[in-house]
């Protein structure tokens, strides 16, 4: 059987104009939320959202602080107003003890209320008949953050306990200093004493601080004389 010859296929006749160029095809817009900085600026915003909205909540209930001044009770337990106490032993010769007392407790109370916007504020040293415990007030009508003692790995120290330790006794929370003690020993309670203590709610906050260790070393009697304040400031 004989192959039939290739057919040949008719040509399409030249145009009389050439063929426009097709126009690009745009690329497609990205998204804005495919561009980093864009996506970098909404996890900004989103990261600031987490922290801010919280913020402006406690913010809208906390309220604008209180002026309302405080006054400093006389007496907390056993202790008296320092200055009355020094003047008792001798009110000559301690009026300069007295008036840097004065000053202290009074710059201290201004820096409170500034740092607290503004909010009433109460600042009072408080010292024993014999001058050798002391301890100082400070109370401020606004609430402030918990205690926090810093995170020590007694474990890899080969302590007993950390050196600084967060105490609770009711509303009240205290940091008590504790000397360095190997693992398997108690802690000297001859060289253990308490930094200060506090107390806080929404329109208050009672914080004592210990001047000095002699007299400071047990929690539950800071403890005590912070409520006391806290009652007498509360009413």
């Amino acid at each position: 059987m004989t192959a039939e010859p290739p057919q040949d296929l008719p040509l399409e006749p030249a145009p009389a104009h050439p063929a426009p160029t097709p126009a690009p095809t745009p690329a497609p817009r990205r998204s804005l939320l495919a561009r980093p900085a864009v996506t970098g600026l909404i996890g900004f915003l989103a990261g600031a959202a987490l922290v801010g909205v919280p913020w402006l909540v406690l913010s809208l209930f906390a309220g604008t602080p209180s002026g309302r001044s405080l006054a400093a009770p006389p007496r907390l337990g056993d202790l008296s107003r320092a200055q009355d106490a020094i003047a008792k032993l001798d009110s000559v010769k301690g009026q300069s003890t007295i008036a840097r007392i004065d000053k202290t407790d009074r710059e201290t109370a201004a820096r409170t209320s500034a740092a607290y916007g503004g909010a009433g504020t109460i600042v009072q040293q408080y010292q024993d008949d014999g001058l050798r415990r002391g301890v100082q007030l400070i109370a401020v009508r606004a609430p402030s953050p918990e205690l926090v003692a810093p995170y020590e790995d007694i474990e890899a120290l080969g302590l007993a306990v950390p050196g600084t330790e967060l105490v609770r006794a009711g509303a009240v929370q205290c940091l008590r200093h504790n000397p360095s003690t190997p693992v398997g020993s108690e802690p000297d309670p001859e060289q253990s004493f308490v930094v200060n203590c506090q107390r806080t709610g929404p329109g208050l906050t009672v914080t004592l601080r210990s001047l000095s260790s002699q007299g400071n070393r047990d929690p539950r009697e800071l403890t005590a004389i912070v409520n006391e304040a806290w009652e007498i400031l509360s009413r």
